[in-house]
């Protein structure tokens, strides 16, 4: 091995050991019943029981009437988004329910059984939920940066080779 690769492996090593991949994962959420809709939140990927204080980043939940800007989140919907739980382990979610700031009054709740309750103006909706996880994650800035590392390795293992057949 030459000395370059020696200088270059304990840093990398360091490196490697003490840098942290991204986990955050994203997903969708299906609502079917006497009225349809969607939402998606994000995760930082690690959490097992994730709540707005506790890993879980983003949610939003569209189902008319409370869909586009008046669509349920967890930006400004109320201390009550803040016992919104979902459970990696059962792919469920759980809430004491949540009232919608842009329409006041609208009422939304979701039960570990897959199940949810809207109550509206307009009247109230239920039925129940599916969660899948949607997009693939981008690989760890590690990985990106050892296999740079090794390719300008080789590039100057490739080049001394090519000096010292010259000489």
């Amino acid at each position: 091995m030459s000395r370059f690769t020696f200088r270059l492996l304990l840093p990398l090593l360091l490196f490697l050991g003490l840098s942290t991949a991204a986990k955050a994962d994203s997903f969708q959420i299906i609502f079917t019943g006497t009225a349809t809709g969607t939402g998606q939140f994000t995760t930082d990927g690690s959490c097992t029981m994730c709540s707005p204080t506790a890993g879980l980043l983003t949610w939003v939940v569209s189902i008319p009437p409370d869909s586009g800007p008046d669509a349920f989140d967890i930006v400004d919907d109320g201390p009550a988004t803040t016992q919104i739980t979902y459970d990696r382990l059962t792919n469920t979610f759980t809430s004491i329910g949540t009232f919608n700031s842009e329409n006041f009054g609208d009422f939304f709740n979701l039960f570990n059984n897959n199940t949810w309750i809207l109550s509206t103006a307009n009247g109230d909706f239920a039925g129940t939920y599916t969660v899948s996880p949607t997009g693939v994650p981008e690989p760890p800035t590690s990985v990106l940066l050892l296999s740079t590392i090794v390719l300008v390795g080789w590039f100057r293992r490739r080049n001394s080779a090519s000096n010292a057949s010259l000489a």
